[in-house]
């Protein structure tokens, strides 16, 4: 069960089922403000727990994880969501450098060549014209394969691309636009994941579009790849959810 603390004047923690855009949740409400703030959030959580939840959706800017996580509740994690997206959020990186994709490099930077970073490089071999994969685990057989399969050339990692999409902390790399696609916030510089379909407040809910994209509530025509600069809209295309063939990069 996924839970839903939104704080509101007046609320008292009581919990009580309810839907998020088609979505079962178990809500929530608390007054966080005055002398008996933190007890009545204590209560909502207690609440949240005592009807199985486990991971919650919180207002942006929640500041009261500690909370949470003693009484066992964790945000939505994105990462996995984020990087279902990756390959369009490398072809906005390339379109908005007025780069062609058939004439630019793209670099897949980590620790290991896992299925996100192996699904990613297959749906950019028919977009772009070379790949740099780095990952000291596996990507020297990944790179192995998409040549074999593809006939792309890969580049060691030592080379620079126009873009490179790191996968880990630790993936390094000289280029100017890398976006990073781990950890509780992603980094995508000027981009953002949005679903102009959602309320405007919850358009661009990391959780929130990752917890609905886990369930099947959102498809690639509903999400958007904005650009906060430019004032940009780029599609997700559908080939981000073609399926690949099982790699031993687990």
């Amino acid at each position: 069960m996924l839970g839903q603390l939104t704080l509101v004047r007046g609320g008292r923690g009581r919990a009580e089922a309810g839907s998020l855009y088609g979505l079962p949740v178990l809500r929530a409400r608390a007054d966080p403000e005055g002398f008996w703030g933190e007890r009545r959030l204590k209560k909502a959580c207690l609440g949240l727990r005592r009807g199985g939840v486990l991971r919650v959706l919180a207002p942006k800017r929640f500041g009261g994880w500690p909370v949470l996580a003693a009484l066992g509740l964790r945000p939505v994690e994105t990462e996995d969501f984020v990087r279902s997206q990756s390959a369009p959020l490398a072809l906005a990186c390339l379109e908005r450098q007025g780069v062609a994709p058939d004439r630019a490099a793209v670099a897949l930077r980590g620790l290991r060549a896992d299925r996100a970073m192996a699904r990613t490089a297959r749906l950019l071999c028919p977009r772009v014209r070379e790949l740099i994969i780095d990952a000291p685990s596996g990507g020297g057989e990944l790179a192995a394969w998409l040549r074999r399969e593809f006939g792309i050339p890969v580049l060691p990692p030592g080379e620079r691309g126009q873009v490179a999409l790191r996968f880990h902390p630790a993936g390094g790399g000289g280029e100017e636009t890398a976006l990073a696609l781990y950890g509780p916030v992603p980094d995508l510089g000027t981009l953002r994941l949005a679903a102009p379909g959602l309320a405007r407040e919850d358009r661009e809910d990391l959780p929130l579009l990752s917890a609905l994209w886990e369930r099947g509530k959102l498809g690639p025509e509903d999400i958007k790849i904005l650009d906060r600069t430019a004032g940009s809209t780029y599609n997700v295309k559908e080939s981000i959810f073609i399926p690949i063939d099982p790699l031993k990069t687990d």
